[in-house]
């Protein structure tokens, strides 16, 4: 296991800031996600940490060492990439031993770890086969094997499911999660899959333009959301832009009115609120004191077996998408109704339109 402190990494290209003083430290036997869009920088990060890319400035460390000017095939890195890259004339026994063999460990050693390689990714018997003779998610499983077998200090994962079906994906990411914590190894892992990022991950960096917005678990960075991309990347978000502030901090939508000390001295705020965190109830409900209740009418409703999503038109204008689990049949009738949501404040999320911060509701 190691620890990976990477030291205000910057790195660009002509027209382009790629990663802008990128600061983080990766726990030993952490599994670490690099979440973004394409073209964030996550990729161009992973391949400074392996070596295939060089940093404008910074310093990256791992264990204790700085890696900066090793080779990439000296750093003890094992990588998973997107698209398998094994070897397709090669044995999967062979494709397995490949980096053994560059190391001249010997022959029975190579053997013997291959094999347990091979056991590890639920592949054992498969040593004497080829390429072509395995499915998509078996020959990511033997880029798998070739990554861990070499016992690396840590393991590289770029986009390494992208190219499978749904089912596959979802099978190989639990696999993937289940290795990495019997061998305790350092993973740093990319994807812009925001779901397989919440499931896998013991900690997420999201990234967008160069620049890391939030570091955290899967829970801080979905229920507490530190800037306004991070909320509207990771899961689905309604985002109410630019809302007028009332008097001593009285957050105004529509008719509904709901002090917030916190908007004191505000003239205008980005309010965003996730699709499950409402509730849909009928017109006459009163909200609780510290919620904000919005009248509107069904505009749609769209129903996907155990969840259905209504979308509806609030009285001044705005489009509001809610989320209701496993919805009875009468509800699925509603197209026209009027409507009351019921939106906690607890559960409201508050911006500064200006910078795109969070800003604490309860401060």
């Amino acid at each position: 296991m190691a620890r990976v402190e990477l030291r205000h990494i910057s790195k660009s290209y002509p027209g382009v800031q790629a990663l802008d003083d990128i600061d983080l430290v990766i726990e030993s036997g952490e599994f670490f996600t690099l979440l973004g869009p394409s073209g964030c920088g996550k990729t161009t990060l992973l391949r400074t940490v392996a070596g295939f890319n060089h940093q404008d400035s910074g310093e990256v460390w791992v264990a204790g060492r700085r890696i900066d000017e090793i080779p990439a095939h000296r750093r003890n890195i094992g990588l998973v990439f997107q698209d398998y890259a094994i070897f397709p004339h090669m044995t999967v026994g062979d494709n397995v031993a490949f980096g053994l063999r560059n190391r001249r460990r010997p022959r029975r050693e190579i053997a013997e770890r291959v094999a347990r390689a091979l056991d590890l990714v639920r592949l054992g018997g498969h040593a004497a086969r080829l390429p072509h003779q395995l499915s998509g998610g078996q020959q990511q499983r033997v880029g798998l094997a070739r990554a861990v077998v070499i016992k690396p200090q840590i393991l590289l994962m770029d986009e390494p499911l992208s190219n499978l079906d749904a089912k596959l994906r979802i099978e190989l990411r639990d696999d993937i999660r289940d290795l990495q914590r019997s061998l305790g190894i350092t993973t740093i892992y990319v994807t812009h899959d925001q779901e397989e990022a919440l499931v896998i991950s013991d900690r997420i960096g999201v990234m967008q333009g160069g620049h890391v917005h939030q570091v955290g678990t899967p829970w801080e960075v979905y229920a507490r959301p530190a800037t306004l991309f991070v909320a509207s990347f990771v899961g689905a978000m309604n985002v109410i832009a630019d809302l007028a502030v009332g008097a001593g901090g009285t957050l105004a939508l529509g008719a509904a009115r709901l002090p917030v000390p916190a908007l004191a001295g505000r003239d205008r705020v980005t309010l965003a609120i996730r699709l499950e965190d409402m509730t849909l109830t009928g017109p006459a409900v009163d909200a609780p004191s510290d919620a904000l209740a919005l009248d509107g009418a069904v505009d749609k409703v769209s129903f996907a077996g155990r969840e259905a999503f209504y979308r509806v038109r609030l009285d001044e204008g705005t489009q509001i998408l809610a989320h209701v689990h496993r919805p009875e049949r009468r509800l699925l009738e509603q197209n026209g109704a009027r409507v009351r949501l019921i939106l906690p404040l607890a559960r409201v999320h508050l911006f500064d339109p200006a910078t795109g911060r969070r800003i604490e509701a309860a401060s």
